[in-house]
């Protein structure tokens, strides 16, 4: 929560500096005018505050999966599937910064052509945050994908132990429910504020460059998508092979035991059973959890039935 309000602070650090610019530039009234876009109009004091915080909060949580992935399997297991490559990239910092900032300048283009209603300063300061809600969101979307692009490589890995037993990739979920539930808000109140703006959209373009300020919603789609949906299904095959693993080394057990072949049979099928319906109940909870696909689909239809 701390990590989160830091970035409100910076946010509204960041709109008393320009403001102070403004003024000094361009007077009182240009100063009102950015004002009035920066905390009501445009309502960037909330969507630059919540990427900031959304992204300091990946930031200091990105060695989550890592470690739990790296405690529940051995270095010979992990060398097996594609881990350590996807685990590179994951931490690479210069191609995150090449791809923040082609979306930096991709930000740069459309709010440019939208024209804010404000003077040169104030618009410069509009279009400066506007592309770091840009440049920051796809920071978090390639961490998110990357750490998706991890769970998927475990699906080679070999299980040599039972990790349902303990819940060992539990932690898991609820990083994926934690990240996925903030970039939706993210996403949803940047492209709501924006979309909705009063755009002078004066330039050569005109207001047919509106339905760029959709892009953010229609490439977190996907990406949350595989990032929730399908690391949780990944999760479910591997719980799955340890029950597996545990059904044999069991039948091992029971074979020196003094029970007979239906007292055995019927054990390991009561086993197998409570295991099935104790993972179908845990996921069934976090697939519920949060209807990222519904949710994504009104952020975008939203904002053009309301026009």
């Amino acid at each position: 929560m701390t990590t989160g309000f830091w970035g409100f602070a910076i946010s509204g650090a960041f709109g008393i500096v320009s403001s102070t610019i403004t003024y000094l530039v361009d007077g009182k009234q240009a100063t009102i005018d950015f004002v009035v876009a920066y905390v009501a109009s445009f309502n960037v004091l909330i969507t630059l505050g919540l990427i900031i915080g959304t992204s300091l909060i990946v930031l200091r949580s990105q060695h989550v999966i890592p470690e739990i992935i790296e405690s529940a399997f051995n270095e010979k297991e992990l060398s097996e599937t594609k881990y350590d490559f996807y685990k590179r990239r994951f931490n690479n910092p210069r191609r995150s910064v090449e791809f923040v900032a082609e979306f930096v300048v991709f930000g740069f283009l459309i709010f440019a052509f939208c024209r804010f209603p404000l003077s040169v300063t104030g618009e410069g300061a509009m279009i400066v945050a506007a592309c770091a809600q840009y440049g920051l969101g796809v920071y978090v979307g390639r961490k998110l994908c990357y750490a998706g692009m991890m769970l998927h490589s475990l699906l080679a890995a070999k299980i040599s132990r039972n990790l349902f037993k303990e819940r060992e990739l539990d932690d898991i979920n609820s990083y994926v429910h934690i990240a996925s539930t903030l970039t939706i808000v993210c996403v949803y109140v940047h492209v709501r504020s924006y979309y909705g703006g009063p755009f002078t959209f004066n330039s050569v373009l005109g207001a047919s460059i509106k339905p760029l300020l959709l892009v953010p919603a229609i490439i977190a789609t996907p990406v949350l998508l595989i990032f929730s949906f399908y690391a949780r299904a990944v999760l479910r095959k591997l719980y799955n092979e340890s029950i597996d693993l545990e059904i044999k080394n069991l039948q091992e057990v029971l074979r020196s035991e003094g029970m007979s072949s239906f007292e055995k049979r019927s054990y390991l099928i009561e086993f197998d059973k409570m295991s099935r319906d104790e993972l179908r109940y845990n996921l069934q909870l976090s697939l519920s959890d949060l209807p990222i696909a519904i949710t994504i689909l009104i952020m975008i239809l939203e904002p053009i039935v309301r026009r």
